[in-house]
């Protein structure tokens, strides 16, 4: 996976990881209380590979986000000047 992609599911995971304890939902309950596989939830958290939108937009409305928040939220999890065209 490109460098690039690797720190973007790093992000992703890292929100839905905080959201979800933040809230005090165990990973067991917030996947079968959200009929999400739990095969489907690991591939996004452990950021080792590519996941469809589709799952992560899944997950992301089971933590009761907005994309406008969940968006915000990214914004401020990435490294500054992230896939920025400025050299």
């Amino acid at each position: 996976m490109q460098e690039e992609a690797k720190i973007l599911q790093r992000a992703v995971s890292d929100i839905i990881t905080k959201t979800r304890e933040r809230k005090e939902i165990s990973y067991t309950d917030f996947c079968l209380g959200n009929d999400i596989p739990t095969s489907t939830y690991d591939a996004i958290i452990k950021a080792e590979s590519r996941t469809y939108f589709f799952n992560i937009a899944k997950v992301v409305k089971a933590l009761g986000l907005s994309f406008e928040e969940f968006g915000k939220m990214l914004d401020n999890e990435l490294p500054e000047n992230f896939m920025s065209n400025e050299e």
